[in-house]
């Protein structure tokens, strides 16, 4: 199952795609309350509200449509031409991994790190599928990082690694963009990184949220990034240092995670440069693409 924010006539609605359809489920779920005599609720509108609900499970989902399907009215819901996708939703906090692959390490001219290395990255970078990122001179050079981002459904405070996979709601597409040229001006001056990693527009994510249970615990995913069609970063899951497991037990030793909160979980090797005129692709197997233009202002 896939969930989406879709825009939809003059508003947006949330979208679940289920047996090859996208289906309008505010609608759905509004329809799912009547005919299980709890009208007096509010339907489900946003996908954040659905996540810090602790409704986003396969489980709750194949209930509201089963109970829709029983009647015989879950065709009114089929969206036609289910494309024009929006922001899924804004996290409440953004948890990033920093050199989470070895390649990637390297290439910047660092060793594997011996513990996860972790910065944070504000919630009002993040655009959605098909929105600019704005890639202002004065910010200098500007590269892409394509990275797989976990969605997390409910509170997680000292996750037991056995355990991490209860957590997680979803997963989708980040792509850290990043100024580099400012990144490197505050590590030289012994200052934190946050201002290069939360400008607006640079946290491009979506183009929707793919539930846990079309993955295998933990996916082994291909990744991929295109600049105007040329490969630039491509890898796979497997090759992060620490694996999600490990992230989850790391971070929530530190913090409390709260439903719809974001980990970033690194990226590959191939970070360069875009500009003004690109179109940037990432790609993640089984989840699909999340595409961005870029713009100077």
């Amino acid at each position: 199952m896939k969930i989406g924010t879709l825009r939809h006539g003059d508003g947006r609605i949330v979208a679940l795609e289920t047996g090859g359809k996208w289906l309008n489920f505010t609608a759905a779920h509004e329809k799912y309350l009547e005919v299980s005599g709890q009208d007096g609720k509010a339907p489900i509108t946003s996908v954040r509200q659905l996540v810090c609900s602790g409704q986003m499970t396969p489980v709750f989902l194949r209930k509201v449509v089963d109970s829709v399907e029983e009647r015989d009215a879950l065709e009114q819901f089929v969206v036609e031409n289910a494309t024009d996708f929006g922001l899924p939703f804004r996290p409440g906090k953004i948890v990033a991994m920093g050199r989470n692959y070895a390649d990637h390490a390297a290439e910047t001219g660092h060793s594997a790190p011996e513990e996860p290395i972790i910065f944070s990255k504000a919630p009002s970078t993040c655009v959605g599928p098909n929105e600019a990122i704005v890639a202002k001179s004065e910010y200098g050079r500007v590269d892409h990082e394509v990275e797989l981002a976990l969605v997390i459904g409910r509170q997680a405070k000292d996750v037991d690694p056995g355990d991490a996979e209860g957590f997680i709601a979803g997963y989708t597409i980040m792509n850290d963009v990043t100024s580099r040229t400012l990144q490197k001006k505050d590590i030289k001056n012994g200052h934190p990184w946050f201002r290069s990693k939360s400008i607006d527009t640079f946290g491009p994510l979506g183009p929707y949220i793919v539930l846990p249970d079309e993955f295998p615990f933990p996916p082994e995913v291909d990744l991929e990034l295109k600049v105007n069609g040329e490969t630039r970063q491509k890898s796979n899951t497997a090759n992060f240092i620490f694996d999600i497991p490990q992230m989850l037990a790391f971070i929530t030793r530190l913090m409390t995670l709260e439903p719809g909160d974001v980990i970033s979980t690194g990226t590959p090797e191939g970070i360069s440069q875009i500009n003004p005129g690109d179109i940037v692709e990432a790609t993640i197997e089984g989840i699909g693409k999340l595409s961005n233009p870029v713009v100077a202002e």
